[in-house]
């Protein structure tokens, strides 16, 4: 028995076995549900490659997208010169190398001049919350006394007299617990300010 050109392996190329290549013709060919087929094939295994790399689902999800929109869009590119399937991962990586490349970007911009309008000031604002949370927890951790000390003279602007009155003990003694909860404090939060924490 003669075997047929078309399936004579070692003549053919890799590309003449194509199981997707007729699905992809009929997507150049503009059908919805071809397309449909493909993605529906490829759609876990490409969405478990990009998430190995972004290892983000969320972010792995959109790049997901962002593959099969550009499938579409530019399917008739795809020559069969390779499978479907490589050409499918060509895109997969070069969406995910775009990803790194993003992210790169991003972490090197001043986070304030990469927001949109009304952005910047959330982001003020966070960082004042940050500043506000990181201050309250160094306070919190304080001895009892001089947190209290503190706590009535700086935040609740107090004097110190009444502090004292507050407290039961004398003024000498509420100047020497609040001296004492400074020091503690620069100790605790000069670290996170040299590191821009706060």
């Amino acid at each position: 028995m003669t075997a047929r050109s078309g399936d004579n392996l070692a003549t053919g190329t890799r590309a003449d076995f194509d199981p997707d290549a007729e699905l992809a013709a009929a997507v150049a060919a503009g059908d919805a549900a071809s397309f449909e087929q493909l993605v529906k094939k490829y759609e876990r295994p490409v969405l478990s490659t990009i998430y190995r790399y972004v290892g983000d689902r969320v972010a792995a999800e959109d790049v997901a997208q962002e593959v099969f929109l550009k499938v579409w869009s530019r399917i008739n590119t795809f020559k069969r010169r390779s499978t479907f399937s490589t050409w499918l991962y060509r895109i997969v990586a070069n969406e995910c190398l775009n990803f790194r490349d993003r992210r790169a970007r991003r972490r090197a911009e001043p986070l304030s001049d990469s927001l949109p309008d009304g952005r910047a000031d959330l982001h003020k604002r966070f960082e004042r919350e940050t500043t506000s949370r990181l201050v309250r927890e160094a306070v919190n951790a304080l001895p009892g006394n001089q947190r209290l000390a503190l706590i009535l003279s700086a935040l609740e602007k107090r004097p110190y007299r009444e502090v004292a009155e507050i407290m039961g003990v004398s003024l000498s003694s509420v100047e020497s617990l609040i001296f004492r909860a400074k020091q503690n404090l620069k100790k605790k939060l000069l670290p996170l300010r040299e590191c821009g924490e706060v």
